[in-house]
């Protein structure tokens, strides 16, 4: 029996990686990219792709990608610049903004012309929607978050691959802070602790919802091959974790300090505006529908997950 193909829109990241090693056993992978692969990957086909194909009215990129789509069972859009790598100025917010839009609103117009539609689709968001919300549980129903320009980004993300739910099984996943030894967010978090100056960022008190990248990346499949699910899921393990709690929790497996606070100004003056948006702001994220539907986690809490994360 022949395989699934399953399209990959923006895998070079820490989420593409590890969603590629767990799906390379069931499904056969093609992933888009901007430029020709470097290094192939063994069992994956990389073709290039025009991201901005609608705003360059590019017929031969959009017939390419209609082709292609037509062969997929399932598609995974997780094209974007990176949010962490700048500090929200003017030039960085649109990247992170035009990206998205960009590569969402040529991967559905190309969707649009085809005859036989992939039969589901995951499209990636992030917690980021929520907003600053402080204590507030945040289930799939919890509204945006205001004064927001993530907030404002994840909602127009999601807004433009809605027409996808017109031909397949749409899902939406509200992506939290993914955890992985090879994961940017885990790597700076563990730099300060190392040199002994871990410890309280801000208050230190702000929620981080937290999930494994192979969980993450088992929860993609799991959707995209549960008949039932559709629609917003938060992606993140049943327990989020105080920024301090988890700073501390590293440091200790360590055996170094996380006593060092770090200020909010002096935080803002180093990071610029990403400092409230990724540092600072604080989204209790729950994955109440994801668990209602009886996903397994390998790691519903935290200290199994740092125990195989600081392996020697």
């Amino acid at each position: 029996m022949a395989r699934p193909h399953l399209i990959i829109a923006g895998a070079s990241g820490v989420i593409g990686r590890h969603l590629i090693a767990v799906a390379r056993p069931r499904y056969r992978i093609t992933t888009l990219s901007r430029r020709a692969a470097d290094h192939p990957r063994p069992g994956v086909t990389t073709i290039t792709w025009n991201p901005r194909a609608v705003g360059e009215d590019d017929q031969n990129a959009l017939q390419k990608l209609q082709d292609l789509l037509e062969s997929a069972e399932v598609v995974v859009n997780l094209a974007g610049a990176s949010i962490a790598d700048g500090r929200f100025d003017t030039s960085h917010r649109r990247r992170i903004l035009e990206s998205r839009l960009d590569s969402t609103t040529t991967l559905v117009a190309a969707l649009r012309r085809t005859v036989e539609p992939p039969e589901a689709w995951f499209q990636a968001s992030a917690v980021g929607y929520y907003g600053d919300r402080g204590e507030d549980k945040l289930d799939e129903h919890a509204s945006k978050g205001r004064d927001s320009f993530l907030a404002d980004v994840c909602e127009r993300w999601e807004a433009a691959a809605a027409p996808v739910g017109e031909q397949s099984r749409l899902i939406i996943g509200r992506i939290g802070l993914v955890l992985a030894t090879d994961a940017p967010a885990w790597q700076r978090l563990l730099l300060p602790i190392r040199l002994g100056v871990g410890g309280p960022l801000g208050n230190g008190r702000q929620w981080y919802p937290w999930i494994g990248a192979d969980d993450l990346s088992r929860a993609i499949l799991f959707l995209l091959e549960h008949p039932q699910a559709r629609g917003v899921y938060n992606l993140t393990a049943p327990e989020p974790v105080r920024q301090l709690d988890l700073a501390r929790r590293v440091a200790k497996r360590l055996r170094r300090p996380a006593i060092v606070p770090v200020p909010t100004p002096l935080l803002r003056l180093v990071l610029g505006a990403a400092a409230d948006a990724l540092v600072l702001a604080s989204a209790r994220a729950l994955p109440q529908r994801l668990e209602a539907l009886g996903f397994p986690f390998e790691y519903p809490r935290l200290e199994p997950l740092m125990e195989k994360l600081l392996e020697r």
